[in-house]
This record gives C-alpha cells, structure tokens and sequence, in this order.
C-alpha cells in the first residue's frame, strides 16, 4: 500500500484536488488531506468527498510534523506555500519523497525536487528541476451539467478572480471582451455571468465599473463551492477572457479551462491560448473577439451543443490517461537531489 498525505497550507488551491483524489483513489493507494477546512469558505474538499463518495481522512495541518513518517509521499499542493513548510521537509529525506504543485514558475526553490506544472506555460527550465505537466481535470464527473430553467437567457460565465494593478489594467483578462459584446448585441437574450469571491468582485468593479451599470452582466460573488457548482448549472458556456500575451499565456494556468472541462460546458476560447491545451478541436474559437462568432454561439442547435460537449469528454479521457501516467513517472520514481 503506497501513503499519500495531500496537503494545503493556506487558502487557495483546493480546487486541483480532484485530480490527485481521482488518481490515488482509483488506484486503491492510502490518502489522508492536511488542510484546516473550516477555515475556508471557498473550500472544494467537501464537494469532493461528495463527488468521489468516499471516506477520506481530513486532519489539521498541526498534526503533519507528527505523522510525517507514516507517509511513502507527500503533495504539496500550492508551491507558494514556501514560508509555511517546515523546515524538516526541505531535508533530503523528506524532500525526495514530496511532489510540489506549481501554480508559477517563481515559486520553485532548490529543494522542490519533485515538481508539477498545472500548465505548460510554466516553465522551470533555469532550475535543475524534474517536473511534469498535469492539467487538473478528472474524469469522474459524467453527466450532463448544463440545466436551464424555462425562458431562461443564455448565459455566459466568468469564474475566478481578474487580477491587476492600482490603475485598473488588468493583468490576465480581457474585460473589453465583454464591453464590446454587448455595445454591439445590445437586443438579444444573454448574459454574462461573473463569479468570484466576493472581495476580488468589489475590488475589479472598483475599478471598471461598466460591470455594475450593464444589465446584461450579474454578479454571483462569494458563493461556497456547492452554491457555484449549482449556479453553474444555468451556464451554458464558460469564457477565460484571456488578455492576448497576458499572464495565462506565459505565467500561469486560468482555471477557466479546468472547471469548464470538469462540469462538461464548453469553452469558448481564443485561438492561441487553445492551442497552448491542444483544445483546438474541442472548443468554440475565435481570434480576438467574442463579437466574431456571437451570432453563431447564440442561434447553436442543441445537436451541435451535444456535439461540443461529447468533444469535451474525449478531450477530459485523453488528459486524465495523460495525467495518470505523467503522476505515475514523478511520483513513483526515486530522486536524489532533484535528479532521477
């Protein structure tokens, strides 16, 4: 039996937990999560436990110095918690048996031996670092998510925070997307629906406030995850908003694309940051603008709405076989010093 202990510091990245679970569980290997989930109201872990219907120990981070040698591997799953590792953990022989998860390359230090990129733009090419690339999808969700009420408008949604600086520039999305949308479809039945914590939204309205004034965009902020995995189900398509060369195509993963691959609603998505995924076959693309293809999207027949979403799941099959054995390689392999 091979020990896993999956673990999170702080508040952030519960959402890529599905993939390890999936992973571990299948396989019938031991997992025990160290995460204080009480403290966070944004937590994934208990949509999880529902979702995998199995009983998974959950212990306080406090506990993890304790117990740390009754565990064959250890997950860290947010590589930005670097101040918050203890100490003995950077030593070689804990560190030979941790697996750090990086969300960006400048979190990586010398004694992450074992890494994991949730996206290929991650690059950690200047350390001496064996790494791999797993986008954090799982297969284990199947059915049809997408469910409207009568009458209801095609909505589009937006999930996640919109990072920028004090002078209103974003760093990673696009907002000028959505202004332009709906400037020029000002008459027909949509919406752009935008979800995020709720400090994240009063901060981004702060400084754009066209968000507020424009009855076609609502605002869903500060839902706990199963309220926002309910409210998903009125979505009929996600969109990242990708800010062309911003962060999402050199810096980090957008978790747009994961959580639209998860729930199976399709993606609509620019070309290039497509093809950073290979999703170019699998989603609904244009070039720079939304407006571009916005009459198409609206007037989709449901056959062709199917046809994108069973491209969804094949897409979702191909990546978790990838994932497996990419987690497999850097997991189940003995490394010295940050070489194989």
């Amino acid at each position: 039996m091979v020990h896993f202990a999956l673990i999170q510091l702080t508040k952030k990245h519960t959402e890529i937990f599905g993939i390890f679970l999936e992973i571990i569980l299948n396989n019938q290997w031991d997992i025990t999560i160290y995460y204080n989930v009480n403290a966070d109201e944004y937590s994934f872990v208990p949509y999880y436990i529902n979702l995998f219907e199995k009983n998974i120990k959950i212990k306080a981070t406090k506990y993890l110095i304790e117990d740390k040698d009754l565990f064959d591997y250890f997950i860290w799953t947010s590589s930005s918690d670097d101040n918050y590792i203890h100490e003995c953990f950077k030593t070689d022989k804990y560190a030979n048996k941790s697996i750090y998860i990086q969300h960006q390359s400048v979190h990586c230090k010398e004694y992450m031996y074992k890494n994991i990129v949730v996206s290929p733009v991650i690059q950690l090419d200047h350390l001496k670092a064996q790494k791999s690339y797993l986008l954090p999808i799982y297969k284990n969700y199947k059915q049809m998510h997408y469910s409207p009420t009568a009458n209801q408008p095609i909505i589009f949604g937006i999930v996640g925070a919109i990072r920028g600086l004090n002078n209103g520039k974003t760093l990673d999305r696009d907002l000028g997307i959505i202004k332009r949308t709906i400037e020029k479809f000002p008459n027909e039945n949509y919406e752009f629906h935008f979800f995020m914590r709720k400090w994240d939204w009063i901060w981004i309205c702060n400084k754009n406030s066209f968000l507020t004034q424009l009855p076609k965009i609502k605002s869903f902020s500060g839902l706990k995850t199963p309220e926002l995995i309910e409210k998903l189900r009125g979505v009929k398509y996600i969109l990242p908003i990708a800010k062309k060369n911003g962060w999402f195509y050199w810096q980090r993963l957008t978790g747009s694309i994961p959580l639209a691959i998860n729930l199976n609603i399709p993606l609509i998505i620019d070309r290039q940051l497509a093809k950073i995924y290979g999703m170019e076959e699998y989603s609904i693309l244009y070039k720079d603008n939304l407006t571009e293809i916005f009459q198409n999207v609206m007037n989709m027949d449901d056959s062709t709405y199917q046809e994108y979403i069973l491209k969804n799941v094949k897409y979702k099959k191909n990546i978790c076989k990838q994932n497996e054995e990419n987690f497999r390689n850097i997991c189940l392999c003995h490394t010295q010093s940050g070489e194989t």
